[in-house]
C-alpha cells in the first residue's frame, strides 16, 4: 500500500447484463487532501463510447445522492467527494440499467469505473474477469490506512507510528520527541494536515496539534512526489481525515491500557573513571571507580485512555455530527543521568473533538471541525540517592501547558458539472508554557569527570511562556475541459508567536575539567533572556493539469509559487522571500494498455519557510552573553566561587536590543529547497497482490542557515582601508567572531548592512570561507503488498538508501538542537571542517512486514516487523586551530586534536523489532465487543538507538563518557484495549 492503490474490473468479452467495471483506489486526478473522487468512462458492448448516460451515486452511510450525464466522449467526474462507501448506477433509454454496491472512495484517490451497458434484449455469455490493484495514472509515492487498516495492527495509535509503516520512513533521533524522518529529510521538514489545514509545530517544524486516533478515519501518508497543492514541506506529509456521522445513531466507547505491570527495562549504563588514592605507605595509586550514567531499571510509565463518542444525524439525509470526549490519564517517573535527580510527572487532561456535516442539498456542503488538544502536566523533581535508588528531598514542581483550541469551516460546492469549489479557514492555537516557583533561581550543571549532573534548587532549565496562533484560509478549484483535469488554488497563513523565555535565575553555570585554569576547573556562566511577538505571513498559489494524452499515457504538470514574510520584534519584515517556484510534474505509462503494470515517473521542487523560532532568536530583543572563569569551588548552594578577574574566555551572541534588519540578512538570499526525482514501475501479481519498485533522487539545493560573518568583515574592511568604527573602536575590538550572524545560504557571495560602518559590503563566498550546505539521498525500495479480503492481508517493504552531504537539515540530531534553521553548525567556518559524510538519518537498509490473518471468526492473529541498520557515529571535540570554532566547545569534528570526518566512528548496532497482536470478537447483550492485547517488542531486543557522541568537554578535555547508550529500544511492553460499539 505504498501507492495510491487502483483495482478495476473488466469482462473479457463484449459485456455483460450489467458490465464490466474497475474499482479502484490511488489516482491523483481531482482528489483533494480531505476528500476521494470518482470517474469513469462508459461504452457499449460494441466499444463505442455513450453520451448522456445518467450517473447516480448514493453515499451509503449519508444517503447524499448525486447525479451527472457523461459527456461526448462517455466520461463522466464526480470530484471531491466525501470519504465513504457509495453505490452507483448508469441508465440511459435504449441501454439496460447498470448498478454496483459499495464503491469505496478513500482521501487523496480517485476510484476509476469502466462501464459497459449492455442493449435492452442484448444477451452476452461473461467468460470472467481480472481485477488489478495497479492504478496505472498515478506518479504519486503515498501509503492510505484507513482505521480499519491499523485496528488490525499491533501499532500504537498516533501519526507517527503510521508513518512508520511507510517505505523511506525512519524513527528520529529521541531528543525531538517520537517523529519521523521522510527520505533523509531531517524530523523537522514534514507538514501535518487535519481535515485540510496545515497543523504544523511553525516555531521548529517538529509535529503538529496532538490529536487521539479514535478522532481520525483515515490516513494519508505522502513519502514523495506529491502534487501542487502540498507545500512547506522538504520530508513528507501526513494528512488525516476525521470521522462523520451517518443517518445510523452509533454511540460506543473503547478503554486502551498500557500497564507498568509487565513492562521490562532497559539496560543501565555505567562508565569507570580514575582515582587518585593513598596506599598504607603514603604512595598515590590510581584506581578505577565505577560510575553510574544511566538509571533505566528505575524508570515507570502506565498510561490509559477513554474514549466515548456517538454520532448520528440531526437531520437526516442532510445534518450529521460526530463527537468524541477522550479522558487521558499518564504517569512516568524517570531518573536523571547520573542519578542526580527524579522526576514524577502526571497528566489527567481529557480531548475533545467535534464534527459537523451539512449536506445543504446534493451539490453543497459545509463541515465545521473542532477540538481541543490542550493539556497541562505536573512535574514534581526530587533529589535522588544512588545508594538507596530512590528519591529524597523534593526540589518543586513544574507546570508544563501545550495544545490548545483548533477550529476548521470547510465548504464544497460542486457549481456544474465541470466545476467544483472548496473553501477553508481554519484558526489554531498552541501554548507552549513551563514555568515553576523555583524559575527564579539559578540553573546549574556539573560536567566535571563527564556527563551532566544537575545540583542546585531549579527545575526548568529554560523557562516563561509561549504561545503560537495560527490562521488559515484557503481556495480551491477543480475544473474539467476534455482530457484534461485542472486544479488550482491559493492558500495563506498568518503565524503568530508570543514567547518569554530565560534560563532559570536568568543565569546558567556549568562546571568543567579545564586545561586552562590554574585549579584545573572553570565555570561557564550563560546569561539568556529573549522573548516578543513575532508574525509570519505566509501565501502561495498553485496549478495542476492532469492530462489524459491517450489510453496509456496520463501526465501531471503542476506549478506552485510560494512566499513568506517573517517579521521582528518591532513588527518589521526582517526576511521576506517571494516567487519560490515549484515545478512538480509526473508521467504514468500503462505498459500493455490492460492495466496490469505501469511505469511512472516524477520530478518535483520543494520549498521549506524559515520557522518562527528564527523570528525569536534572531530577530528578537535577545540578551545572551557566554563567559568562562577559572572555578575556586563551590557555596553550599551549589553555586560557583570565582573572581571575574581570572576570566578564560567571553563571548556576546545577543546584546539585547533589536538588530537593523538589514543587519541579520543576506540581500540575496534565496529560499530553501529540495529537488526529487523518483523513478519506478508497479505491477499487479494477481487480483489482490500488487508489487512496486522505486528509485529517489533528493538534493537539497540551498539551505538558509545563520552565519558569524566577523572574520569576513575583518578582511574586507582591511581591504577597502577601514582602520576604525564611526564609533572609534578598532574593527578588531568589534568583530569578535560572534558580532554579527545573518541569515544566508551558505557558500554564496551576501551583501550585508553593517551598522557600524553605516554601509553595506559585498563579501564574496571565499572570504565569507563556508562551503556550501549539502545533503543528498538516494535510495531504492521494493513493496510487495497482499490486501485485505476478509481472511489476511501483508505488506512488505525492503529499503535501500543513504544520505550524506554536511547538513542534516531543520534540526540538528547528532547534538540534539532543535533551532531550527539556527544549529551551531555553520555558525563559524571552522565548524565544517569535517563536517561531510553520512548523515545522523543514514540508515542502509531497512524491512518492514505487517499484515493481520483472520484464524476463526473470532479471533485474529497480526504482526509488525522492523530491521533497520544503524546510524553513523560521530566524534565531536574542540577545533585546535580555529579560536572562533573553538569557543563553541565540543562542537568540531575534531578528536584530541585531530580531524575526525563525519560519520567515521563506526555505527550504531541495527535494530530489529517485532510486534504481536490478538484480537477477539464477540458479544454482550446483543452489541459487539472487541478485546485486544498487543505485545510491543515482543523478544525484549534492546539494542543501542543512539551513544554520546562528544569526545572531549567543552574544555577540551577527554569525556569518558564517549560512545556510551544514551537511547535503546523501547523494551517490551503490552497495551490491552477493549471496545463496544451500541
Amino acid at each position: 500500500m505504498n501507492t495510491f492503490n487502483k483495482s478495476f474490473r473488466r469482462t473479457l468479452t463484449a459485456a455483460a447484463i450489467a458490465t464490466a467495471m474497475g474499482l479502484g483506489s490511488a489516482g491523483i486526478h481531482a482528489a483533494s487532501n480531505t476528500a476521494g473522487a470518482i470517474s469513469g468512462e462508459v461504452k457499449s458492448s460494441a466499444e463505442q463510447p455513450i453520451s448522456g448516460v445518467t450517473i447516480t451515486i448514493k453515499n451509503v452511510d449519508t444517503g447524499i445522492v448525486r447525479t451527472l450525464e457523461t459527456d461526448t466522449g462517455g466520461n463522466f467526474q464526480l470530484p471531491r467527494l466525501p470519504i465513504g462507501n457509495y453505490e452507483i448506477s448508469a441508465a440511459k433509454s435504449g441501454f439496460q440499467l447498470y448498478s454496483q454496491e459499495s464503491v469505496k472512495v478513500t482521501i487523496g484517490q480517485k476510484t476509476s469505473l469502466n462501464i459497459t451497458l449492455a442493449a435492452t434484449g442484448e444477451t452476452v455469455t461473461i467468460l470472467g474477469g481480472a481485477v488489478s490493484p495497479v492504478d496505472t495514472t498515478s506518479a504519486e509515492t503515498a501509503l492510505v490506512m484507513s482505521e480499519e487498516d491499523i485496528d488490525r495492527l499491533p501499532v500504537a495509535r498516533n501519526a507517527t507510528a503510521i508513518a512508520l509503516l511507510a517505505p523511506g520512513t525512519t524513527r528520529g533521533d529521541a531528543a525531538f520527541g517520537n517523529l519521523a524522518s521522510f527520505g533523509g529529510s531531517s524530523v523537522g521538514e514534514n507538514a501535518y494536515y487535519i481535515n485540510g489545514m496545515n497543523l504544523t509545530n511553525f516555531r521548529n517544524g517538529l509535529g503538529g496539534s496532538t490529536v487521539p486516533f479514535e478522532f481520525y478515519q483515515e490516513f494519508q501518508v505522502k513519502t514523495g512526489g506529491y502534487s501542487a497543492e502540498f507545500g512547506r514541506s522538504t520530508g513528507g506529509v501526513i494528512n488525516g481525515v476525521t470521522k462523520s456521522g451517518s443517518n445510523d445513531f452509533e454511540a460506543g466507547f473503547n478503554i486502551i491500557h498500557s500497564p507498568n505491570k509487565g513492562r521490562e527495562q532497559a539496560p543501565n549504563v555505567v562508565y569507570s573513571v580514575p582515582n587518585a588514592v593513598l596506599d598504607g605507605s603514603g604512595n598515590p595509586v590510581i584506581e578505577t571507580d565505577t560510575q553510574s550514567f544511566i538509571i533505566n531499571d528505575q524508570d515507570e510509565y502506565e498510561e490509559t485512555s477513554i474514549n466515548l463518542h456517538a454520532s448520528g444525524a440531526l437531520i437526516e439525509n442532510q445534518l450529521f455530527y460526530y463527537v468524541l470526549y477522550n479522558p487521558r490519564f499518564s504517569q512516568q517517573d524517570y531518573v536523571y543521568s547520573r542519578g542526580s535527580r527524579y522526576d514524577q510527572s502526571n497528566n489527567d487532561d481529557a480531548f475533545w473533538g467535534a464534527k459537523l456535516d451539512w449536506n445543504i442539498n446534493s451539490n453543497h456542503l459545509i463541515e465545521l471541525t473542532a477540538f481541543s488538544d490542550e493539556n497541562e502536566n505536573s512535574t514534581l523533581t526530587y533529589n535522588y540517592d544512588l545508594a538507596t535508588r530512590s528519591g529524597t528531598g523534593f526540589v518543586g514542581e513544574t507546570t508544563t501547558k501545550t495544545g490548545g483550541s483548533n477550529t476548521i469551516l470547510k465548504y464544497t460546492g460542486h457549481v456544474t458539472s465541470d466545476l467544483t469549489i472548496s473553501a477553508m479557514w481554519g484558526e489554531s492555537e498552541y501554548d507552549r508554557t513551563a514555568q515553576s516557583p523555583l524559575d527564579g533561581n539559578p540553573a546549574i550543571y556539573d560536567s566535571r569527570g563527564g556527563g551532566l549532573t544537575a545540583l542546585g534548587d531549579w527545575v526548568n532549565l529554560v523557562a516563561g511562556a509561549g504561545f503560537d496562533t495560527r490562521e488559515a484560509t484557503r481556495l480551491d478549484f477543480d475544473y474539467f475541459m476534455g482530457d484534461h483535469e485542472m486544479r488550482f488554488g491559493i492558500d495563506r497563513e498568518v503565524n503568530t508567536a508570543e514567547d518569554s523565555s530565560f534560563y532559570s535565575g536568568h543565569i546558567y553555570y556549568r562546571y568543567f575539567d579545564d586545561t586552562r585554569s590554574n585549579t584545573g576547573e572553570s565555570v561557564r556562566v550563560r546569561v539568556f533572556e529573549g522573548g516578543g511577538e513575532f508574525e509570519t505571513i505566509s501565501s502561495a498559489y498553485y496549478f495542476e493539469d492532469t492530462w489524459t494524452v491517450n489510453d496509456r499515457l496520463t501526465l501531471r504538470l503542476g506549478i506552485r509559487n510560494e512566499s513568506f514574510d517573517n517579521k521582528n520584534a518591532n513588527a518589521q519584515s526582517f526576511i521576506k522571500i517571494d516567487n519560490q517556484w515549484a515545478p512538480r510534474i509526473g508521467a504514468a505509462y500503462d505498459l500493455n494498455g490492460d492495466g496490469e503494470q505501469k511505469l511512472f515517473a516524477n520530478f518535483g521542487r520543494y520549498h521549506l519557510p524559515i520557522a518562527a523560532n528564527t523570528n525569536i532568536r534572531l530577530a528578537g530583543a535577545e540578551l545572551f552573553t557566554q563567559d568562562f572563569y577559572q572555578l575556586d569551588g563551590l557555596n553550599p548552594d551549589d553555586t560557583p566561587q570565582f573572581d571575574p578577574a581570572n576570566v578564560i574566555d567571553q563571548q556576546v551572541f545577543g546584546d539585547g536590543t533589536v538588530p537593523d534588519t538589514r543587519a541579520v540578512k543576506d540581500a540575496n538570499i534565496g529560499p530553501m529547497y529540495q529537488d526529487e526525482i523518483i523513478l519506478g514501475y508497479e505491477r499487479s501479481l494477481g487480483d489482490d497482490w500488487s508489487m512496486s519498485m522505486r528509485a529517489i533522487h533528493r538534493d537539497l539545493k540551498a539551505t538558509i542557515e545563520d552565519v558569524a560573518i566577523d572574520a569576513a568583515v575583518l578582511q574586507w574592511a582591511a581591504q577597502n582601508g577601514l582602520t576604525q568604527t564611526v564609533d572609534g573602536e578598532a574593527p578588531a575590538d568589534v568583530w569578535t567572531g560572534f558580532h554579527q550572524y545573518v541569515l544566508t545560504n551558505p557558500g554564496q557571495d551576501m551583501r550585508v548592512w553593517l551598522p557600524e560602518f553605516e554601509q553595506f559590503a559585498e563579501l564574496s563566498a571565499d572570504v565569507l570561507n563556508y562551503p556550501e550546505s549539502e545533503r543528498r539521498y538516494n535510495a531504492f525500495n521494493l513493496v510487495f503488498d497482499k490486501k485485505w479480503d476478509g481472511l489476511w492481508a501483508v505488506n512488505a517493504s525492503y529499503t535501500w538508501s543513504q544520505s550524506y552531504g554536511n547538513n542534516e537539515g531543520y534540526v540538528r540530531s547528532d547534538n540534539g538542537q532543535d533551532d531550527a534553521g539556527l544549529t551551531t553548525l555553520f555558525d563559524q567556518p571552522g565548524l565544517l571542517d569535517g563536517a561531510f559524510g553520512y548523515l545522523p538519518n543514514d540508515r542502509r537498509h531497512s524491512l518492514k512486514v505487517f499484515g493481520a490473518y483472520q484464524v476463526t471468526d473470532a479471533v485474529r492473529l497480526s504482526m509488525n516487523y522492523l530491521y533497520e541498520s544503524g546510524r553513523p557515529v560521530n566524534a565531536f571535540g574542540v577545533h585546535p586551530t580555529d579560536e572562533f570554532a573553538a569557543a563553541y566547545g565540543a562542537e568540531s569534528f575534531y578528536q584530541d586534536g585531530e580531524l575526525v570526518k563525519r560519520g567515521s566512528r563506526g555505527r550504531t548496532a541495527a535494530i530489529s523489532q517485532f510486534d504481536f497482536g490478538v484480537n477477539f470478537d464477540t458479544e454482550v447483550m446483543g452489541y459487539p465487543l472487541t478485546l485486544k492485547a498487543d505485545v510491543f517488542n515482543l523478544f525484549n531486543a534492546n539494542n543501542v538507538r543512539e551513544v554520546v557522541e562528544t569526545a572531549e568537554q567543552e574544555s577540551g578535555v577527554a569525556d569518558p563518557t564517549y560512545m556510551l547508550p544514551t537511547s535503546f529500544q523501547t523494551p517490551r511492553y503490552l497495551r490491552v484495549s477493549a471496545s463496544m460499539t451500541f
